[in-house]
This record gives structure tokens, sequence and C-alpha cells, in this order.
């Protein structure tokens, strides 16, 4: 299941300004087109009656909601691993970020008695083995097995039990949807899920983001791509990543978007009725990024459990690439040639 998504500059092209393209997944179109309108309809309804997407494998209501305000406490253990640690400030910073309440990461050597809290981490979280064991939850690495969560939300106490790291990550962005306004803060409905993915391979192709636009490309990945729990992305290179070794590569790359943003082009004229198409020069807003700035992409992609698959056209999508090497075109005349 792969989803494109490409960004037009100008209005006078033949598509829109900002057009997205869904490609045909192995469910069929159907579902492509369901997983794309699904988020905007319940953004817009707000009917649904999971409130989730994805919808999960398992949900069911139990009883009265969770109220967050700042007597809550984000709990983790006092040997927290890195994994733990980095959920604790992605839900804080939410928290402060869209509802504005500041909550903490406490670290507890045992389960609060008597006080509200959040706990989050994967099986082996000694906290989270523990609250399943005293309230009989069946979680472990093989259920609901690899990237898998139980999510329990009582008045008392909001508990997300992976089954790995990824698993328990996507039930905070569960989590993350469920979160709505109260009367004083914020509260979650009361609910108990199960939940594991549909299929293992859940992708959104992207360009790689031009440098003025690195912030909100992270905030897709982040505001997006892992709330609906995408764990692939596609990114398209071309010739808009330094190449040390290469230069002649990047500098062809910057004079073919150059001559194409000039002239107002979509796709180079072929030569003798010679069709091309595909230019891709919106990568990177026809710039270069850095290997260290589109490293740091990458490690922000895995920091949401998220794989980057690299992505590098040839044939009819390379029109820089022969720029300083005309010897090996097909068609050493063409002005762009596309074939080698």
């Amino acid at each position: 299941m792969t989803h494109q998504v490409k960004f037009r500059r100008f209005a006078r092209r033949k598509n829109a300004a900002t057009s997205f393209r869904a490609s045909r997944p192995l469910g069929g179109i159907r579902k492509s087109i369901l997983l794309w309108l699904a988020p905007a309809c319940l953004l817009i309804t707000g009917a649904a009656t999971a409130g989730v997407f994805p919808e999960p494998q398992e949900m069911h209501p139990s009883g009265a909601p969770f109220t967050l305000d700042e007597k809550v406490s984000i709990v983790i253990p006092v040997e927290a691993t890195h994994a733990d640690w980095r959920m604790a400030h992605f839900l804080s910073a939410e928290l402060s970020s869209r509802h504005g309440l500041a909550i903490h990461p406490e670290a507890e050597a045992h389960l609060p008695a008597g006080r509200p809290f959040v706990l989050m981490g994967t099986i082996g979280n000694p906290l989270v083995k523990q609250y399943c064991a005293d309230h009989g939850l069946q979680v472990s690495g093989t259920s609901p097995g690899p990237e898998g969560y139980l999510l329990s939300v009582t008045p008392s106490a909001i508990v997300i039990a992976g089954s790995d790291e990824p698993g328990a990550f996507h039930g905070l962005q569960t989590l993350r949807q469920l979160i709505e306004p109260g009367a004083a803060g914020a509260r979650v409905p009361g609910v108990t899920i199960r939940d594991w993915p549909y299929t293992k391979f859940r992708g959104v192709k992207l360009y790689l983001p031009g440098r003025d636009h690195i912030g909100f490309f992270k905030r897709f990945v982040r505001d997006y791509m892992a709330l609906y729990k995408y764990n692939k992305l596609i990114i398209e290179m071309n010739g808009a990543m330094r190449l040390d070794r290469h230069p002649e590569i990047n500098a062809g790359w910057l004079d073919f978007t150059r001559d194409m943003q000039l002239r107002r082009l979509l796709d180079p004229p072929g030569l003798w009725f010679h069709g091309v198409n595909a230019s891709h020069y919106d990568t990177a807003d026809g710039g270069i990024l850095e290997k260290e700035e589109v490293a740091e992409l990458v490690r922000w992609a895995e920091s949401n459990y998220i794989e980057v698959i690299p992505e590098l056209p040839s044939l009819t999508h390379s029109y820089y690439l022969l720029s300083r090497h005309r010897e090996l075109a097909e068609i050493p005349q063409e002005e762009w040639p596309d074939t080698y």
C-alpha cells in the first residue's frame, strides 16, 4: 500500500497548484481512496464511531472518560529506556502545544496510587508489565504481534502496552487521535483497543524537500504519516543531494531545473516528436541539499518509526544525468537527453 504525494509550484501548469496522486495499492483502488479520504472525513464530520484512523482491529467502550489536566503524571520507570523517554516527551509536547497542558514525565519505581497517570511502553517496560498483570491485560511479543499494541483508558489511568517499540508508538498515535476538549483541560473517552496493522507495507512517496520546506516536511511526517501509522517513506532524490564524487550530476541538475523554471515548462521539448514527460524538477525545489541535511530527514523519519526508501529514477526521469556525458545519450542531439 503506497501513496504518492506531489507538490506543484506553478498555477499555470496543467495540474492544480498542489496535487495529490494515489497509486494503486495491492488491495485495489477503493482501499487507496478510502485511506486518503477517511482522515479528512473524520475531521469534517466528527461522526465516526471509532474516532480513530485506521480503524482499530478491536475497540470496545470501557466506561467513564479519563480527564487530562495538570494533576496527571506521565509515568516512566526509574530505569527508563530511550524509547520510554522519547514517547513521554512526545506526549508532553503534544499536550502542551495542542491542548495547553503542562504535564511532565516522572520516573517512578512503582505504579502511582491514588492519582491519575499515563503509562506507555512495550511489555518489557516493568511498570507496563505490572499494570497488565494486575488488570488481566494479555500482551506479549507475539500478541497482538509486530507493531501491535493494547490501549486501555479508565477514569484513573491511560495505559499503552506495545508488543514492540513501533507498536507502543502506534498506540501513542491512537491516543493523540482520541484526545478531545473537556470541561477541565481535555478528556479521553473510556475505551479498550487492541490493534495491529492491516498490512506490513504502509507507504507514502514524497520528493526530497527544498531547504525552505524542511520544517513542513517534518510536520507532515509527524502529524500525518506517524499519526496515521504509515511505516515507509519513499523519497525521490534525483540530482538534488550533494554527490561529492559526481559534481557533474549536481551541476546538470541545477542547469536543468533552472531552464525549466525560466521557460515555465513542465517537461522539456522532445526532438523529432520524441515524447518526454515527468521531469520532476520540483524535487528539493530545484535546488540541492547537503548530505547531512538529508541524513537529518532520515533520522527524523526513523524517530517516528518510519523507514526511508530512497528512489533514484532513470530513463525519462533523469534529463540532468547526461548534461555532461552526451556521449552516452541515445539521441545526442536532444536538448535534454533522457535515454542512454
